[in-house]
């Protein structure tokens, strides 16, 4: 858990349930707007998260994360109540549904990668073909060539010397150079992969040979809330991480592993990066969302005051991080890639959907901004190997969609969860006796919708105990009623647009009023909110010229949202962009 120290501190809650003890459970959680709307599963095994998501491309990715970053993004940012229910299981029968887990994420994984490089292999083709500058290599712009000679890269590469030898920088030069020559000549369009590790370290080697600089666009801009000057422990934090990189590059450098390139490149600029904060006496991080086909966020358009508000929340948030990994000398390269996340978040006003999905936060993106790589002509029939390459990822993608792709009611986020738990044992009747029942039974219709699968886990596995963890606005509305107590108290805070704690957002649609803290009371609401949706959808019809339907979009969503309230059914409970 130590490399999610910093996800835990994101979460503002504290949680009832402590996931990191040891044990096996189901997750439910509560619908909300957006994905997972009609409800979403997961199970955790000692402090580890393994849930199914839909991806983009119709395809079930398997996620594994922590609990920390599992309860951020649902709990938190995107104000779902959950409930655990906690099996009544030894540690080897916990062991054994986590080992199933992790092998078919490992599976997943190794199958996702074989298709992201044929696609990679593709548009090289293409851009050989056609004469075009060869598609950016991830890492190769946290470097810049054009800034040459830099006193802090001149040092480590001076120490490289001193334990490595004067010719190490040289000959490895040397060495991918002939890779990469050797390659292009031969014209494999097989080993396409190969001839790209191999740039990639051949800039590796250039930079440390070159002291070559950090790039400027490769490191968060810190707004002026943010950028305190360093402490003590802090700066003993940086040199600590200093040193650990210094060795880390001196062991890439010395490693024969084809595939180092990247690595090396990192663990440069993250060292260059921490050098310089130490010169400087202020922070300076590596962007972790600035990387190869990742777009930049699209300014939202909230009023300046709530920027400011944000950027502010964000820069508390970059303290106690700070205090966590630096000050705290958890220096591992894991901690201070969630330190990276915070500080790229903010630098974008605090968004905390800065990088995409709010599912994604916490899942470790890596500072990879890249750059195009000068690279010797492809020998061979480049029209053909381009059709081969397609015809390679054709094939690639069917087996994927025929092994993971989506169905709502036959492969869900549900299904494949039960497949994956009762697969862990070897026949029907050693499920039974390892959890009390299948998660799949044969019996069970409706098992694939995530309140009927979490009603059956209770109701027919052996679980010890349920446990209930709040939403977000739950704990936020007791924490304001308890400090300020009364009827005017509740009624401002049961409207989105007077709440002290939410503030509306576009993608949560438009609605007037909470009712995920009423019942009987709830279809009496949603009428309004139908009301309220349908008077959104008329102003934004003015004001599409200005805001190309955004507002139009956002009240049609409202009225659609608001029918299953009319049917005692709570989806809408609105969502945050931040962690406070």
């Amino acid at each position: 858990m130590r490399a999610l120290a910093l996800a835990a501190a994101l979460a503002a809650a504290l949680c009832v349930f402590d996931a990191r003890a040891e044990g096996l459970g189901f997750v439910y959680v509560s619908p909300n707007v957006g994905l997972a709307s009609g409800g979403h599963a997961a199970l955790v095994a000692d402090g580890t998260v393994y849930h199914l998501q839909n991806g983009d491309e119709g395809l079930l990715l398997l996620v594994r994360e922590g609990w920390s970053a599992f309860h951020l993004v649902y709990a938190e940012l995107e104000n779902r109540p959950l409930e655990v229910a906690v099996l009544d299981v030894g540690p080897e029968v916990t062991e054994r549904v986590q080992g199933s887990f992790a092998r078919l994420y490992v599976e997943q994984e190794l199958e996702l990668a074989r298709r992201e490089s044929l696609r990679e292999d593709v548009r090289w083709l293409e851009a050989y073909a056609q004469g075009r500058p060869t598609p950016q290599l991830r890492g190769a712009g946290l470097v810049s060539p054009d800034a040459p000679g830099d006193p802090d890269a001149a040092w480590l590469r001076a120490l490289l010397h001193v334990r490595l030898g004067r010719d190490s920088l040289t000959r490895l030069r040397a060495e991918s150079e002939r890779a990469v020559d050797t390659l292009a000549r031969a014209g494999d369009p097989t080993r396409l992969e190969a001839l790209r590790e191999a740039l990639s370290l051949r800039e590796a080697a250039r930079s440390l040979d070159g002291a070559f600089g950090l790039d400027a666009r490769a490191v968060s801009a810190l707004p002026r809330e943010a950028d305190d000057p360093l402490a003590p422990a802090e700066r003993a934090g940086l040199e600590a991480l200093s040193t650990h990189l210094e060795q880390t590059i001196g062991e890439l450098v010395g490693s024969a592993r084809p595939d180092r390139g990247y690595a090396l490149l990192l663990a440069q600029a993250r060292y260059l990066a921490a050098r310089r904060s130490l010169a400087t006496d202020h922070l300076v991080l590596l962007d972790a969302f600035a990387a190869p086909g990742r777009a930049e966020v699209v300014p939202d358009d909230v009023a300046d005051t709530v920027r400011a508000k944000r950027r502010v929340q964000a820069a508390g948030l970059l303290r106690r991080g700070r205090e966590q990994v630096l000050g705290a000398a958890l220096v591992d390269e894991a901690n201070f890639n969630l330190l990276e996340e915070v500080a790229s978040i903010t630098a974008r006003d605090g968004r905390a959907d800065a990088a995409g999905p709010l599912s994604e936060m916490g899942l470790r993106k890596l500072p990879a901004r890249g750059r195009s790589l000068e690279s010797p002509p492809l020998a061979g029939e480049l029209a053909s190997a381009l059709a081969d390459a397609r015809t390679r990822l054709r094939e690639e993608d069917a087996r994927l969609r025929a092994r993971w792709s989506y169905d709502l009611v036959s492969r869900n986020c549900i299904t494949e969860l039960a497949r994956a738990t009762d697969g862990a044992f070897g026949s029907p009747e050693e499920v039974e006796r390892a959890l009390g029942a299948a998660a799949s039974p044969s019996d069970e219709r409706l098992g694939f919708i995530p309140f009927v699968f979490f009603d059956r886990v209770r109701e027919r596995m052996r679980v010890s105990r349920v446990v209930g963890i709040p939403s977000r606005r739950e704990l936020e509305l007791a924490r304001v009623l308890r400090e300020s107590p009364g009827t005017l108290t509740r009624l401002r805070e049961s409207t989105a647009y007077t709440s002290s704690i939410y503030q509306p957002l576009a993608r949560d649609s438009a609605f007037l009023l909470f009712t995920d803290d009423v019942f009987w009371r709830r279809p009496a609401y949603g009428a309004v909110n139908l009301l309220f949706g349908l008077g959104y959808t008329t102003y934004g019809l003015a004001a599409a010229p200005f805001d190309r339907g955004q507002r139009v979009g956002a009240g049609l969503a409202g009225m659609m949202w608001s029918l299953p309230e009319l049917a005692f059914v709570n989806v809408r409970k609105g969502s945050f962009d931040r962690a406070d």
